[in-house]
């Protein structure tokens, strides 16, 4: 008689796999109760009339609203080596009857060990925070990611949120000057249950980051750096699909200097590379190459007192600009059929997980993409504890709209209520608008 065995293998890797217990050395306990009250007029350009008549207009443009957003976080520190970071958060929208509005969610949960295996090396793992660079690629804080989607203010001001942060582990090896760091993310991880296709449908995010430290006069630093986001849902499920995974693929540079007593120069450019596919639920293997660029130039100058007037020495001025360039794609209503290979190139910068520009009206409303953005400030303290900062910035597009030519036929944005405009626009103009913003901050 012949006996069948069947054996069921789970294989769980994990950097702690059993309980374990420690005399804390020390604890913190911290947090904020951040109260806002936000007015927004005319956000949609006049896109949102939604009667007939276009009579109602005025109150669709209009947002006043009051949001609370408290955070408390306990720092544990185990032993010299071991650490542990947890969160909770809760955004609301004052008065709103929406059960996110009471929800408290994990907002952090991770671990820190250092000197792993051996001394330069450390290892965070969990849900944390994490930014490259000047976050131009990837900051973990960035509203591209959807970590906000269960706040209750996402479908009211998705731009504030402050629930972002991303599951990941994070393997940083200290040799000063030289820093590397391997990341992993899981983006989505959309089936998790042991479903046939549950490991062919996630998001991923892979990178690696060095940077080295010159020793020099001027401290120069350089970063070079790859991320690689690999996206295997689209099309998940069609019959017959045979489409490749939307892969995009960012290698770049950056460089930061002192050049002069109180100046400030970084620059930065990176490349996009990979397969954009699309996630039509009835295109079967729809996909175009990756083609695009972004360059970025910042400087910021801190007026020496040695040449400033006696009389303007107090207020500590500092001027900033910047200038931001990503491409845009040159034949968006080129698009491949179905049953042909595809010769054409998206040459539309992807904004992926970036940060920058928070609190601005563009960034609300537009992607970091088809742009250039240019940008200057002043900074001061006016007085004792008190600093204020007067900014512009000015938007042009990369590629002009202009549908007799081939190029973008219209200009779209996302409203801070998550809803998508369509604004009218003149064709072949490139200018997008200005904006100017005064900050003043009390200590």
């Amino acid at each position: 008689m012949k006996k069948s065995i069947l054996l069921a293998v789970a294989l769980i890797v994990a950097f702690v796999a059993v309980p374990a217990s420690a005399s804390v050395q020390n604890v913190k306990v911290s947090g904020s109760v951040d109260s806002t009250w936000l007015y927004r007029n005319n956000f949609d350009f006049g896109a949102n009339a939604t009667g007939a008549s276009g009579l109602d207009q005025l109150e669709d443009e209009s947002q006043s609203v009051f949001i609370t957003q408290t955070i408390l976080r306990v720092d544990a520190d185990l032993t010299d080596q071991v650490s542990t970071t947890v969160s909770l958060i809760n955004e609301r929208d004052w008065n709103a009857t929406t059960a996110a509005n009471t929800d408290v969610d994990l907002f952090l949960a991770y671990v820190t060990l250092r000197e792993m295996l051996y001394s330069p090396l450390t290892v965070v793992a969990g849900r944390q925070l994490f930014s490259y660079g000047n976050s131009l690629i990837v900051d973990a804080t960035g509203t591209n990611n959807t970590a906000g989607a269960d706040s209750a203010i996402g479908t009211v001001a998705a731009d504030l949120t402050k629930q972002t942060a991303l599951d990941a582990i994070r393997l940083i090896f200290d040799y000063n000057p030289l820093t590397v760091e391997l990341l992993y993310s899981k983006l989505n991880e959309n089936t998790a249950t042991g479903a046939r296709d549950s490991d062919t449908d996630d998001i991923d995010l892979y990178g690696i980051n060095t940077t080295y430290e010159l020793g020099d006069d001027m401290d120069t630093q350089v970063e070079a750096y790859f991320f690689a986001r690999i996206d295997q849902s689209p099309n998940q499920g069609v019959a017959g699909d045979a489409s490749k995974a939307d892969t995009l693929y960012v290698p770049g540079l950056r460089a930061s200097a002192n050049v002069l007593d109180g100046l400030n120069v970084q620059g930065e450019i990176a490349w996009q590379r990979g397969t954009n596919v699309s996630s039509s639920a009835t295109t079967i293997n729809d996909n175009e190459r990756r083609d695009a660029m972004a360059v970025q130039l910042i400087s910021n100058y801190q007026v020496p007192n040695d040449i400033l007037p006696d009389s303007l020495e107090e207020y500590n001025p500092v001027f900033g600009y910047s200038y931001t360039w990503v491409t845009g794609d040159s034949n968006p209503a080129d698009r491949r059929a179905a049953t042909e290979a595809s010769s054409n190139r998206d040459t539309a910068w992807d904004p992926f997980l970036e940060a920058q520009g928070g609190g601005t009206i563009f960034n609300a409303l537009f992607a970091l993409s088809n742009l250039h953005v240019h940008s200057a400030s002043l900074t001061v303290n006016p007085i004792e504890d008190v600093t204020s900062k007067l900014s512009w910035y000015g938007l042009w597009l990369d590629k002009h709209i202009d549908e007799a030519f081939g190029g973008l036929t219209t200009l779209t944005f996302v409203s801070p209520d998550g809803v998508v405009r369509s604004p009218t626009v003149d064709k072949g103009h490139a200018h997008v608008g200005n904006e100017i913003d005064f900050e003043t901050t009390y200590d």
